[in-house]
């Protein structure tokens, strides 16, 4: 790829406004957040904004971004910016690519945002507004967003023939509007906990990044995961019922499924590459 103007690089843009955008990232950080450190989230949110002029893409060079960030509370160094960069690759949030110069050698990278899904958006954002960090380990907290979500309400047929479509919100709609890319494995696993449509889209949402995350080999796809998928849902229950979780149940959620792939993964690894056979001769 050869480096140049912002413009000849709006191929590589996933978002058509800037609206769509910004629910992105409130999405991503909602999710991945906690990874980042303040410093790395100075940087993470400069990156955002150099991202506009042709959405989710920017081309400039790490020197001017991170003196971008030298306003903000004292500014950052340009290791803690490349830290931030690292994680977000690793996390599958923007990936970057190299540019070169006409006469040879490496120019600026290119970073390109992306998209998560934001069907949630507004839920989620009212969710962290309610959560508070508490660093009372004696006591675990009790999150009474999440119980909200455990008893769910069901919106039958008979309800959308009484109310007129235009009066009824995302959040009413059971599990029987699922969308079908869903599979039905997984909505009959999540619904006896979960039974709102954009609850499911939102775990399916999770179980889709941290699958990316672990970088499985394309000869297994999510749906041969099915097994290791309902454990770590089951395993998150459970730790929520026994009042253990001191985060949210879906970032709980998140960290168990993904300790899970990377398991399963290196299973598959050592199967591909006969390892340990050398012990069997």
């Amino acid at each position: 790829m050869k480096s140049g103007r912002i413009e000849q690089f709006s191929h590589l843009s996933e978002f058509r406004t800037v609206k769509e955008f910004n629910q992105s990232i409130a999405v991503t950080l909602d999710i991945h957040g906690h990874h980042f450190t303040k410093g790395e989230l100075i940087a993470f949110t400069h990156l955002t904004r150099f991202s506009v002029k042709v959405i989710g893409v920017c081309n400039a060079r790490i020197c001017k971004l991170v003196q971008a960030c030298q306003t903000t509370k004292g500014g950052i160094s340009r290791s803690t910016f490349e830290r931030m960069l690292r994680k977000a690759r690793n996390l599958g949030i923007l990936s970057n690519h190299r540019t070169k110069r006409e006469k040879g050698g490496y120019s600026h990278s290119v970073y390109v945002f992306h998209h998560f899904d934001t069907s949630n958006t507004q839920q989620l954002k009212q969710q962290h507004m309610d959560e508070k960090p508490d660093h009372t380990w004696a006591k675990p907290r009790k999150f009474q967003a999440e119980t909200n979500y455990i008893k769910t309400k069901t919106l039958h047929n008979k309800d959308l023939r009484k109310r007129p479509l235009k009066e009824l919100s995302l959040n009413e709609l059971d599990s029987s509007f699922t969308p079908t890319y869903i599979p039905k494995k997984f909505v009959k696993a999540v619904k006896p906990f979960f039974n709102r449509t954009t609850e499911i889209c939102k775990l399916w949402n999770q179980t889709q990044i941290a699958y990316r995350c672990a970088r499985f080999p394309s000869q297994t796809p999510i749906t041969s995961l099915h097994d290791v998928i309902v454990k770590a849902l089951k395993v998150t229950v459970y730790q929520y019922k026994k009042c253990k979780i001191k985060t949210s149940f879906h970032q709980y959620y998140y960290g168990t499924l993904y300790n899970l792939f990377t398991y399963e993964k290196r299973k598959v690894c050592a199967k591909e590459m006969n390892w340990g056979a050398w012990l069997t001769n």
